[in-house]
C-alpha cells in the first residue's frame, strides 16, 4: 500500500493566521491535510512539524529529514498546504528540492493541485510556483523591514525580550509595543551607572551586586559582560537603536551560514527617540561612554577581530560548571594569556597559564586516542551489523505481510464481506502492528548506525592523529573547529598547589 507524509510549517509571513500561535496555525493546517488525506483515501505514515524560522534548507532540520526520505523513494506523495511551505529559499535550494521530487517520482499534493514530477507541465508549474514564492518572500521581507524601520522612527520597542529594568507593554489603540519601568530593576540600573561614574569597573560592580545578593532577571550571577551590556545600551537614556545587529552571510561547505554581529560604536547605528521612559538622563549616559573609551581605548577601534581562544565554547569549570574564559595579564606582568573561570568571584578554581593548559589538553587527547585505538582494534562489529541486517529483513517481510493484510481488508469491505465496524476494528489492529514494526525498524537502524560508526573509527582515529600532529601549525579558528569535531567539552580544574586536572568528553561513542 502506498504511503504518504504530511509536512507542516508555520511561516512568520502567514497573513491569514497572523494572530495565531505556531501551535494553533499548525493545528489548522493539519486539519486541512487530514481532510485531504481522508477524502482521497491516503495512508499517512508520518507527519513532520517545522517550527524553526528560516528561509534556507540548512536552517530547517525537519525538511532535511523529509527530503532524505523522499529521495529514498519511501513515499508516493507529500501533503502540504501549499508549495511555499517546502521552499522559499534561494535558487539552489529550490533546484535541489525540485530534483529530489523529480528523480524519486514523489508527488506534491496540496488542497488546490497535485504536482506530478513525471509530467513536464506539472514540473514547470511547480518550479514556477517556487520561483513566485521566493519573489513573494523577498517582497514581504522588504515590507517587514520598512515596517520595523517605521516603528523605530515612531519610538516603538522592536525586540521581543525587554532589557533589564523594563517590561514590554502593548500600546493602546495601535499596533506595537513600548517599555514600562520595573521599579526594583530600574533602581539597580541607576546604581550601576552611578557606581561606574564613581570610578568602579564592571567587575567591581558585578561583585558588589553578587555580594549584596541582588539577582539578575533569571536568577544568575552578575558578570562584567552583563554590566558592560547595560552601560552601553542607549535604551536606558530613552532611545531606540536600529541597525545594532548586522547579519553576515558566508558560504561554507555548500551551505549559507548566517552570523549576527553586534556593533559596538554608537556612530555605526541609528538612534530614535523612544516612547518609553529613560532610566538615566542622556548626559549621564554619554559621560559613561566617554569614560569607557578613556579607560579602554581598545573599545574605540578594534583592529584584530580574530578568535584567540582555541577552546572557545568547549572548556568549562569542573567546580561550578561555568565557562572558562581566556584573559590576559597587564602589560606590566607581561601580557600573558591565562585561563580563568568567569565565576572567579564565587569559585575557587585557580587561574592557569593558557599555553600550559593547552599543552595539557592536547597531551591528554593524544593519550586518550591511543588507548581508544587499542580498544577498538580488539573488537569487531561486522557480525553485529550482519545480524542487524538479518533482523531488518525479517521485519520488512513482516511489514510486507501486514500491508497485504490491510489491502485484503480493503478488498473485503468493498466486496461486502466485512462490515464497516469489522473493517475498522481489523484496520486498527493491523496499523497498530505496523507501527510496532516501524518502531522496531527505527531502533535497528539506530543500532546499526552506531555499529557502523564504531566500525569506521579505525579510519577516523589516524585522521584525527594527523590533525593533532599539525595542531600547532594551525590558526586558533582551525584549532577550534578541530577540537569541536573531536570533543563535546573539556572540564578544567587547578588546585591551589598548582596541579592542573583535565577531563575530556569526546564525541566518539563509548565501547
Amino acid at each position: 500500500m502506498e504511503q504518504y507524509v504530511k509536512y507542516l510549517r508555520k511561516s512568520r509571513f502567514d497573513r491569514d493566521y497572523a494572530d495565531l500561535s505556531i501551535e494553533e496555525t499548525l493545528k489548522r493546517h493539519e486539519a486541512i491535510l487530514d481532510k485531504l488525506a481522508s477524502d482521497r483515501g491516503f495512508y499517512v505514515a508520518k507527519t513532520y512539524y517545522e517550527v524553526v524560522s528560516g528561509e534556507s534548507i540548512a536552517a530547517r532540520p525537519e525538511v532535511q529529514k523529509l527530503l532524505e526520505e523522499v529521495n529514498a523513494g519511501i513515499y508516493a506523495g507529500v501533503l502540504v498546504v501549499d508549495v511555499e511551505r517546502l521552499a522559499r529559499g534561494n535558487g539552489a535550494d529550490q533546484a535541489y528540492i525540485s530534483q529530489v521530487f523529480q528523480f524519486s517520482g514523489t508527488k506534491i499534493i496540496t488542497p488546490m493541485k497535485t504536482y506530478d514530477p513525471s509530467n513536464e507541465y506539472d514540473e514547470e508549474y511547480f518550479e514556477f510556483g517556487l520561483f513566485m514564492s521566493r519573489r513573494e518572500y523577498k517582497t514581504i521581507n522588504r515590507r517587514l523591514i520598512r515596517g520595523r524601520q517605521s516603528s523605530a522612527t515612531e519610538g516603538k520597542y522592536l525586540g521581543s525580550i525587554p532589557p533589564y529594568g523594563y517590561r514590554r507593554q502593548k500600546l493602546e489603540n495601535e499596533k506595537g509595543y513600548t517599555l514600562e519601568e520595573v521599579p526594583e530593576e530600574a533602581g539597580v540600573v541607576r546604581k550601576i551607572f552611578a557606581m561606574y561614574m564613581e570610578g568602579n569597573g564592571t567587575k567591581i560592580i558585578a561583585n558588589y551586586l553578587n555580594d549584596k545578593g541582588v539577582p539578575t532577571r533569571h536568577g544568575d550571577l552578575w558578570t562584567y559582560s552583563t554590566i558592560s551590556n547595560i552601560l552601553t545600551n542607549p535604551v536606558y537614556m530613552g532611545k531606540i537603536r536600529r541597525g545594532f545587529c548586522q547579519q553576515q552571510k558566508s558560504f561554507e561547505n555548500g551551505v549559507v551560514v548566517k552570523k549576527i554581529k553586534h556593533l559596538k560604536n554608537m556612530a555605526d547605528y541609528t538612534l530614535f527617540e523612544g516612547l518609553h521612559p529613560a532610566l538615566v538622563d542622556e548626559e549621564l549616559f554619554m559621560d559613561v561612554q566617554s569614560r569607557r573609551i578613556e579607560k579602554q581605548p581598545g573599545l574605540k577601534v578594534k583592529k584584530d577581530d580574530q578568535l584567540q581562544n582555541a577552546f572557545a565554547g568547549l572548556i568549562f569549570c569542573a567546580c561550578c560548571g561555568k565557562r572558562i574564559g581566556r584573559t590576559v595579564t597587564s602589560k606590566k606582568k607581561g601580557a600573558i594569556p591565562r585561563f580563568r573561570c568567569v565565576n572567579s568571584r564565587n569559585c575557587h578554581n585557580a587561574t592557569a597559564d593558557y599555553n600550559k593548559v593547552e599543552q595539557e589538553i592536547i597531551s591528554s587527547l593524544r593519550k586518550w586516542l591511543d588507548g581508544y585505538k587499542v580498544k577498538i582494534e580488539t573488537k569487531g562489529f561486522a557480525e553485529d551489523i550482519a545480524r542487524c541486517d538479518e533482523m531488518r529483513a525479517e521485519q520488512e517481510e513482516r511489514m510486507s505481510a501486514l500491508r497485504k493484510q490491510l489491502d485484503n481488508a480493503f478488498d473485503l469491505v468493498e466486496q461486502g464481506v466485512y462490515t464497516l465496524e469489522l473493517f475498522k476494528e481489523r484496520r486498527e489492529k493491523i496499523e497498530q502492528s505496523m507501527d510496532e514494526v516501524r518502531q522496531y525498524l527505527e531502533q535497528l537502524d539506530k543500532t546499526r548506525g552506531e555499529l557502523e560508526e564504531r566500525d569506521a573509527l579505525p579510519k577516523l582515529i589516524p585522521q584525527t592523529e594527523q590533525l593533532l600532529e599539525s595542531y600547532y601549525e594551525m590558526s586558533p579558528e582551525e584549532r577550534n573547529r578541530l577540537l569541536k569535531a573531536v570533543l563535546c567539552k573539556v572540564e578544567y580544574k587547578r588546585e591551589a598547589g598548582g596541579k592542573i586536572e583535565i577531563d575530556l568528553f569526546p564525541r566518539l561513542p563509548k565501547l
